[in-house]
C-alpha cells in the first residue's frame, strides 16, 4: 500500500461528516469499522479517503451504503462535496465521481 501523509487540512469541518459516515456504516454492519478507523488514524482523513479511492476495488463500505440507498453518506460523496474546499488529489475526485455516477459498475464486470 502506498504511504499517504496527513494534511494540514485534516482539521476542517468535513471531519464530522466523515465520522457520521463511519457511524452510519457501523450501524449498518453491526460492528466497529476497525480497518477504516485504523486507516484514518494512520493517514488522516484526507490520506485515508485518497487511499480508498486509489484502490480499483469498490470498498465494502461503499457497497453497503449503496445497497441501503445511502450513496450520499459515502466517502465518495464527501470527496465530491468538499472537492473545492479540501485539496484532494484530482485522481481521487475523479474516482469518487465515477463511482457515484456508476454505483453498480462492479456488478457489470
Amino acid at each position: 500500500m502506498k504511504k499517504y501523509k496527513k494534511s494540514e487540512s485534516d482539521n476542517i469541518n468535513y471531519n464530522q461528516e466523515i465520522e457520521n459516515a463511519i457511524n452510519i456504516y457501523e450501524k449498518t454492519i453491526g460492528h466497529f469499522a476497525s480497518r477504516t478507523r485504523t486507516m484514518i488514524e494512520n493517514y488522516g482523513n484526507i490520506g485515508a479517503l485518497e487511499a480508498l479511492m486509489d484502490n480499483a476495488d469498490i470498498q465494502k463500505g461503499f457497497k453497503t451504503l449503496r445497497d441501503k440507498n445511502m450513496l450520499d453518506k459515502t466517502f465518495e460523496a464527501i470527496i465530491v462535496k468538499y472537492q473545492d474546499k479540501i485539496t484532494f488529489k484530482k485522481e481521487a475526485v475523479a474516482v469518487a465521481k465515477f463511482r457515484l455516477e456508476n454505483p453498480r459498475w462492479d456488478e457489470i464486470i
